[in-house]
């Protein structure tokens, strides 16, 4: 059941001491604008009244100076305390916990070595793939799905060219309007999706009866390390380990010569809760708003939507309350990295009550980055302007509207604003679609009118990375501006125009073929 926060509410196992360090509570890094907030500045940002970059800043470089914080984690938990204080602070009300049940998988040491040849340098474990124990498994080293052997499989990542974003952007064919240079048949080519691959050739090589598994990413080793990759919280009863591409060419020779290799990944699993986090900004009603993040990540760019969105709030809950037309609720889940546990099971715990009053959500993801790409040497640099983002939103013009201006305001690139796209097989979606972020569930579980911001560059998943250096302060500023205006927009919206839905969202044009005769 909910629990009101209170001091280490949250913290177990011995992470007050880890917060005593790093989390103890600081000095405002600059004044905060407090006076309240009327007329024009109640019905769009007044930039002048939003928080400062310095503060933005130093909470981007404090979330930085974490790095892994894995699910149910020491880190994670300690944060999460953190961050309930303050979301009381910036004048969030009734902050609340609810906990959420997991299997958590909790790895103790790793190591890979080809037998009779030296160990060989392993990128990183592959969460929640199983155990060998502290002796490791040995095994011969099979390129194919063997009983008995320790596979050896290469991920690779969809390629997606630009064009289909193009063709399935809800305000095509007029917008995006690209950068003079753009060509739609580069592709998308990020690590974070070769999860999907990872986890068909983790099932294949287990049902084949292989012992362990060993993933080459096919890059650079300081774009391989710490990929922490899937990241569904399954526990697959196969010890996995990723290496980079080098590492992966010497071991396929291994392999074709006939070696074996010694595999060992320690883990234990063990069954926790770990805390959704939430409280409401009052407004003139009881209808919501719904801000959403995650509190768990790999490092400070996965996950920042919580830096922003205190920012967001700390403006919000100035509004007077009558001048506020509807309450927001913030909501900071759990569970992201372990299959988005903690937003799906927010939204299916609070059905009848909070998801029943919201009438639209938002969820914001990995503000503020800039590229990492490949230059024509092959090495990793830092590129021009800013990473490719995307907005999702749900078939509604309401938050197809406001998602496209706050896209705009924000200045990070081509304002994509997009349809979901995925298939539902687990029939769910009013649609039949949903879209990759943490916030997917406010369409597919709950069948909300919501946008999801999101973004993911190559450095998305790497465990422990530092990310200032990839991270723009000043545009998360911006996007935390442009998603406060989205906010104040729907909540002026009456729900008879929000809930209206677009003829060419698949649901609703199924319905108008089949009232015309032209499907059974």
């Amino acid at each position: 059941m909910p629990r009101t926060f209170r001091r280490r509410h949250v913290l177990a196992g011995g992470a007050a001491a880890l917060a005593g360090t790093w989390l103890a509570p600081s000095a405002r890094a600059a004044t905060w604008p407090d006076a309240p907030l009327t007329g024009d500045a109640a019905l769009r940002v007044a930039d002048a009244q939003f928080l400062p970059w310095e503060q933005i800043h130093a909470w981007q470089e404090a979330v930085d100076a974490i790095g892994l914080r894995a699910t149910g984690g020491r880190a994670h938990h300690a944060y999460v305390d953190r961050l309930a204080e303050r979301m009381e602070q910036v004048g969030i009300r009734g902050v609340r916990t609810d906990p959420v049940p997991l299997a958590r998988w909790e790895p103790s040491g790793w190591g890979l070595d080809v037998v009779g040849r030296g160990a060989v340098d392993v990128s990183w474990y592959v969460p929640y793939s199983g155990s060998t124990g502290p002796d490791g498994v040995t095994a011969p080293l099979s390129t194919e799905p063997e009983r008995g052997t320790i596979g050896l499989v290469t991920v690779r990542p969809p390629q997606l060219p630009y064009l289909l974003l193009d063709l399935i952007d809800w305000n095509a064919p007029g917008r995006p309007r690209h950068a003079p240079g753009y060509n739609p048949l580069d592709v998308y080519d990020r690590p974070w999706f070769g999860g999907m691959s990872a986890v068909r050739a983790m099932d294949d090589h287990k049902a084949a009866g292989a012992v362990g598994l060993v993933v080459v990413l096919d890059l650079p080793a300081e774009v391989a390390r710490g990929q922490y990759l899937p990241y569904d919280g399954i526990n697959r009863g196969i010890p996995s380990l990723i290496v980079d591409g080098d590492a992966g060419a010497r071991l396929a020779a291994a392999a074709r010569d006939g070696a074996s290799v010694r595999l060992r990944l320690e883990a234990a699993v063990e069954q926790i809760t770990t805390p959704n986090l939430y409280g409401i900004i009052p407004g003139a009603s009881d209808e919501l708003v719904m801000v959403q993040s995650h509190t768990d990540g790999t490092n400070g760019l996965e996950e920042n939507g919580p830096e922003a969105i205190l920012a967001m709030a700390q403006y919000l809950a100035r509004i007077p309350r009558a001048e506020l037309p509807r309450s927001v609720l913030v909501v900071l889940s759990t569970g992201h990295m372990a299959g988005t546990i903690g937003t799906d099971t927010f939204l299916r715990h609070h059905k009848d009550g909070l998801v029943a009053r919201t009438v639209a959500g938002m969820s914001l993801e990995h503000l503020g980055a800039r590229p990492w790409l490949p230059g024509p040497d092959g090495r990793f640099q830092i590129g021009s302007g800013y990473e490719t983002a995307i907005c999702f939103t749900s078939p509604h013009p309401a938050v197809i509207g406001a998602a496209t201006r706050a896209h705009l305001r924000s200045g990070m690139g081509d304002a994509r604003v997009m349809r979901p796209f995925l298939p539902d097989t687990r029939n769910e979606s009013p649609s039949g679609f949903w879209w990759p972020g943490d916030g997917e569930g406010m369409w597919r579980i709950a069948g909300l009118p919501s946008l999801q911001f999101i973004s993911g560059p190559a450095y998305l998943l790497n465990a422990g990375m530092p990310t200032m250096r990839f991270v723009d302060t000043r545009a998360i500023r911006r996007q935390a501006v442009a998603f406060t205006d989205a906010v104040l927009e729907l909540a002026r919206v009456p729900r008879t125009e929000m809930d209206k839905r677009r003829i060419d969202d698949p649901a609703t044009l199924k319905d108008l073929l089949r009232c015309i005769g032209l499907l059974v």
